[in-house]
């Protein structure tokens, strides 16, 4: 079977691994092209927020930081606050903290006044520590934060600012508030399309190509070295190796070997079809398909590339074993599909005794409905 495997795995690789990968990377490009804040966070290096001079702060930038100044916060908006902080320079900006933090955001404030008051010796021991970007406040944001330094009776003048908001994220705040964008959806549908990349290597690697072969030789009884015997004088016609006994075929996800003594019907089938655009006809697209009926009433389809290989492989399959039915027939699909099957597996039966005695004419020759009726 080492042959047989070894074909397997080099035409499973080009589904499995090639299938895999892309995958994979179409779930990496859609999470980062959709969250493109999410890809910053994850693999951009930051330099400290508080160990840069405020004069080089822009838009955008990102920082990672260690605060525990805050002042009090001077507007809120439906996920969390805006507190005032101040930078090394002596520079007062804004600080956003969502909602799940603003807990440890107002211990840190009440230990800032406390500290300022003289009541604390230090500054508090605890800290908002994380990543984040900073953001140009808006005209709004602008006006709530130089109100809160009014309302003190202090003239402006008296203070120094940069007008940024320093926004510390987390990934699954990227994911859920993305500057005001949610994007689960898209991460969903990123991740799903990773992990099937994922699982599709993962499965080839640990040699799954290889379960639909063994399923297909359990459910016919096909011994390996039988199989091994009849494929070292097979014909390959593209994904088709045709023994003396059995034909095996080399498609993925469904791999199959199928011995003539449980094969009763078999033909080429074509599917068209009509594309439409806006209602207008814009062409016509062509599928291929090869159909083994087997003794059980399975209908077992293939994958070919066009009608001519099909017909190629039909006739090589004839060519050694005379008797199954072949090529497409409403007399057949009908006897198929209402209760008559049963007479085409008995006329196959006939035929393959016939067969044994020379008695059976040659594929193109045979009127293969007569044996019916």
């Amino acid at each position: 079977m080492k042959e047989i495997y070894s074909a397997l795995r080099k035409s499973a690789a080009k589904i499995y691994i090639g299938g895999g990968i892309l995958f994979l990377v179409l779930g990496v490009v859609i999470l980062f092209g959709i969250c493109q804040n999410l890809f910053k966070y994850i693999f951009f290096s930051a330099p400290d927020l508080f160990e840069t001079p405020s004069s080089q702060y822009a838009a955008d930038q990102w920082y990672t930081c260690d605060n525990n100044i805050l002042y009090d916060y001077y507007c809120s908006d439906s996920k969390g606050r805006y507190y005032v902080t101040s930078t090394n320079d002596g520079e007062y900006m804004g600080f956003y903290v969502y909602d799940k933090k603003t807990d440890i955001a107002d211990q840190i404030s009440d230990g800032t006044y406390d500290y300022l008051d003289g009541i604390e010796e230090s500054l508090p021991p605890i800290y908002l520590s994380g990543k984040g970007y900073l953001q140009e406040m808006d005209a709004t944001e602008k006006r709530y934060f130089e109100d809160f330094f009014e309302a003190s009776g202090n003239d402006l003048s008296e203070y120094r600012f940069t007008y940024y908001n320093f926004k510390m994220v987390t990934p699954i705040d990227l994911i859920l508030d993305d500057n005001g964008d949610n994007n689960l959806f898209y991460v969903i549908i990123a991740v799903i399309m990773a992990l099937c990349g994922l699982t599709m290597i993962i499965y080839f690697l640990c040699g799954g190509y290889k379960n639909p072969i063994k399923k297909s030789m359990k459910k016919y009884g096909i011994l390996e070295d039988v199989l091994v015997q009849d494929m070292m004088g097979a014909t390959r016609i593209e994904n088709a190796l045709i023994g003396n006994k059995h034909v095996l075929f080399f498609a993925f996800p469904g791999t199959i070997v199928m011995p003539y003594d449980s094969l009763v019907w078999a033909y080429v089938m074509i599917t068209t079809t009509k594309h439409t655009t806006y209602g207008i006809p814009s062409g016509t697209t062509k599928s291929y398909q090869f159909i083994m009926w087997d003794r059980s009433h399975k209908k077992n389809l293939i994958n070919i590339k066009n009608d001519t290989v099909g017909h190629q492989i039909l006739d090589e399959m004839y060519r050694r074993a005379p008797y199954f039915f072949t090529g497409f027939n409403n007399d057949l699909a009908n006897a198929t599909d209402h209760g008559k099957f049963n007479s085409m597996i008995a006329a196959v039966d006939e035929r393959r005794n016939a067969y044994m005695n020379h008695q059976v004419p040659m594929y193109q020759e045979s009127n293969i409905n007569d044996v019916l009726y």
